[in-house]
């Protein structure tokens, strides 16, 4: 369950008066149970897949997209797909697990580069680009779907999404499109003064515990790899105790639930205003998911 923490500073001060109440002296209270994760779920993720699900609609179109370059005199294989899950909420709503803090700092697990759109990355040469891209209508003398051959696989996908216009039906489905609306609604977020107020909170815990950070953002260790600012060797003592206490500060502070509270709002604001939008976003996946699992299953095509 998400709620409001006390602060560090209030727990030690009813500690102390719990220890003055009891005659018999006072001993150091139990460790607390570790926080729990919080919800991660938030409202834009209701118009996308699972990274099953996805990974699975990628296949298929893959496999469409390469019987077209075959049919135009292309051998080109696409990479194997495997499930690749977005951890972009964790980071929206600053969760640090104190496990890994104890363990190795700000150290975690690498992310996978593909986790926006779980798309794994692959090269063309020109020729392969122009067929899949539909930049030319004829290879060989061989016709090219309108918008390519990964055009003309998406179109095989989203027959039969309900409410959809044909021209929807026909197009590339656009991978970016919900990725790019909770962008927009990041910036909402950002915007908000609960998370100014949040990050004020959890400086002064940390200063309490002998740390000086204004936010969460100028610890040099919690950068990304490829920013200058981040200390090297990782996984020291420093690092371990500043991200150990980072890891107590949010959830004394309940950083990460109002972090929460402002980034549901700013998306279900996003959604408002997108919404006929998204219900066609939603369809075309509901279909794609559906007619994927026919197109790899040769029993159903």
């Amino acid at each position: 369950m998400i709620g409001y923490e006390c602060p560090m500073s209030v727990v030690r001060m009813m500690v102390a008066a719990a220890c003055v109440a009891v005659v018999a002296g006072c001993s150091a209270p139990a460790a607390a149970n570790p926080p729990q994760a919080p919800d991660f779920t938030l409202p834009l993720d209701a118009y996308g897949l699972g990274a099953k699900d996805r990974a699975q609609v990628i296949r298929a179109r893959f496999m469409l997209a390469e019987e077209c370059m075959r049919h135009v005199g292309l051998d080109f294989r696409f990479p194997a797909v495997e499930p690749v899950t977005d951890l972009r909420n964790a980071d929206y709503l600053g969760w640090l697990d104190p496990g890994q803090a104890a363990k190795s700092g700000y150290l975690g697990k690498g992310r996978n580069p593909d986790e926006m759109t779980g798309i794994p990355s692959y090269s063309v040469t020109d020729d392969e680009f122009y067929v899949l891209e539909g930049k030319v209508r004829r290879h060989h003398g061989r016709k090219v779907p309108p918008g390519g051959c990964m055009a003309g696989a998406d179109a095989v996908l989203n027959r039969g999404a309900r409410g959809v216009a044909p021209a929807d039906i026909g197009r590339r489905f656009d991978d970016d499109e919900v990725p790019r609306l909770r962008d927009s609604a990041s910036d909402l977020a950002y915007e908000d003064p609960r998370i100014a107020a949040a990050e004020r909170e959890w400086s002064d815990c940390m200063r309490s515990e002998g740390f000086d950070y204004r936010s969460t953002e100028d610890v040099p260790w919690a950068s990304s790899a490829a920013d200058e600012r981040v200390v090297r060797p990782r996984g020291t003592r420093a690092e371990i105790d500043t991200a150990v206490a980072d890891a107590e500060c949010r959830a004394e502070t309940g950083y990460s639930a109002v972090r929460r509270t402002v980034y549901v709002e700013a998306q279900n604001r996003v959604i408002d205003r997108n919404r006929a939008r998204l219900d066609v976003i939603r369809s075309l996946n509901q279909a794609r998911l559906a007619n994927s699992a026919r197109v790899l299953d040769p029993q159903r095509r």
